[in-house]
């Protein structure tokens, strides 16, 4: 778990997808933060929107918001 929130506190310029309340997005996350507690918060914007989600959240796949969550790490 450890090595994941290292890499997700790292992944700027990553692709995240999934779904929030049921509809389909695909962005890039511009930013990220570590939060209270040993989380990280990840700021991911597509087209339209911007979507604040936990790194558990994208671990897991799903939380109370989001669905079938994927995070596509860049290169080395």
């Amino acid at each position: 778990m450890n090595d994941f929130m290292n890499n997700v506190y790292n992944a700027t310029g990553s692709q995240v997808s999934g779904d929030a309340n049921g509809v389909p997005f695909l962005g890039y996350i511009v930013d990220t933060r570590v939060k209270y507690g040993g989380d990280v918060q990840v700021v991911v914007e597509d087209a339209e929107d911007t979507f604040i989600i936990d790194a558990v959240a994208l671990m897991n796949g799903v939380d109370a918001t989001y669905s079938n969550l994927h995070i596509y790490f860049n290169g080395p």
